[in-house]
């Protein structure tokens, strides 16, 4: 397990924010794609940070590496079954739908799809213990 503090991830400018991001958290460098979508979310909209970190900290890559987010000062979140995320994004999703652009659109669909594609592996891994 690995304990990422997210307030220590939320400065600098666009392009180090997006970095910061994957090389802290997923460890990696930013593929092409990842980094122009990522960077497209936040660009000029500081207030997207913390959304982006949490999205990226409870991807299934993020929970393969271990990653538990933290913010400074906060309760740490508790471990997760996957139910609890998917309710999580549905509500993020429909309270967001009305003014989504397209490209927002197919972010929150792909989103929608990891989640239950996590849910759906974590089911099928307690049915075959």
């Amino acid at each position: 397990m690995r304990e990422i503090d997210g307030a220590d991830l939320m400065g600098g400018s666009d392009h180090e924010f997006v970095v910061n991001l994957y090389t802290v958290i997923l460890n990696r460098w930013p593929d092409e794609d990842g980094y122009r979508h990522h960077l497209g979310r936040i660009e000029n909209k500081p207030e997207m940070r913390r959304r982006v970190i949490e999205d990226v900290a409870g991807s299934p890559e993020a929970r393969n590496l271990g990653v538990v987010l933290t913010f400074r000062g906060e309760e740490p979140a508790a471990p997760s079954d996957g139910a609890g995320d998917l309710v999580a994004t549905l509500s993020r999703l429909r309270d967001g739908l009305g003014g989504m652009d397209p490209p927002a659109l197919a972010d929150a669909q792909r989103l929608l799809a990891e989640t239950v594609a996590a849910v759906g592996m974590e089911l099928a891994a307690r049915v075959a213990r």
